[in-house]
């Protein structure tokens, strides 16, 4: 059974807590060589280490010398979960103290810079966010702030952008240890949805470096805030149920009906 080229390393990763918790791999049991996983599963060597430090970091399987092997589901306890947690919170604080450096720097700029064909472009995919699809708004947010880095009329750091827009966008692989049945994957409201964004092209318009780049970097601290409080908190039983991150997540301002985005 092979994979698709799209979050490889996240859908093997799942794939194989999915053997474990089944009981297919039993624990005791060494896992097959990385060779024989990735045969089986159709994907590369580094795909494949990716998805097995994701199951030693979310507790499913413990290094015995240079073997993997199983743990019993049962046993995974507090301590490995807390150690799963605190290391997807540091993956979201460094990914988002990156962002606010490039991010910030670049609405400055298009503040400065932008032309009426860069405002075209940002009220484009400012239009294809103005919508209650999540689908829809994931795929207009990454090209939205793209819009504002070209906008910047710096190349290097448009270049910069799209080279690191994956990483920018794209979870880590160990937060799919929280879903299904997470906050975050029943859609937590995180960040500012359509009016936050609209207000960034509204800075970007009036030509204010100043106001425009304190936008962005509250707009992008508010989402990595959210996205920590959705890791951090409890699991839910299913749609309707809260928990102190809805609180968090849902400030003043924000539409009653948004989109779970991350940024």
């Amino acid at each position: 059974m092979k994979l698709s080229r799209e979050t490889l390393a996240d859908r093997l990763f799942d794939q194989l807590r999915q053997q474990v918790l089944s009981g297919r791999l039993a624990p005791g049991n060494r896992l097959p060589s990385e060779r024989e996983i990735g045969e089986a599963f159709g994907v590369g060597r580094t795909t494949v280490r990716e998805a097995l430090g994701g199951l030693v970091s979310a507790g499913f399987v413990e290094r015995e010398g240079r073997a993997l092997v199983v743990r019993d589901p049962h046993t995974i306890g507090e301590l490995a979960l807390d150690f799963a947690v605190v290391a997807s919170r540091d993956s979201v604080e460094h990914v988002y103290d990156v962002r606010k450096l490039v991010e910030v720097h670049a609405i400055r700029l298009a503040a400065l810079n932008r032309t009426p064909e860069d405002l075209r472009a940002l009220h484009d995919q400012l239009d294809r966010m103005d919508t209650d699809d999540p689908e829809q708004y994931h795929a207009a947010d990454p090209e939205f702030h793209a819009a504002i880095a070209k906008a910047s009329a710096n190349p290097v750091l448009y270049q910069l952008f799209l080279s690191s827009k994956q990483v920018f966008f794209k979870l880590p692989a160990f937060w799919r240890v929280f879903a299904p049945g997470s906050q975050m994957s029943s859609g937590p409201r995180i960040g500012s949805g359509y009016k936050g964004h609209a207000e960034l092209v509204e800075a970007i318009d009036a030509g204010d470096p100043d106001p425009a780049g304190q936008l962005m970097h509250d707009h992008l601290d508010r989402v990595e805030k959210g996205l920590v409080a959705a890791i951090l908190a409890p699991r839910v039983e299913g749609p309707g149920s809260s928990t102190a991150a809805d609180d968090a997540l849902a400030a003043p301002g924000t539409e009653p009906r948004q989109p779970p985005t991350e940024g």
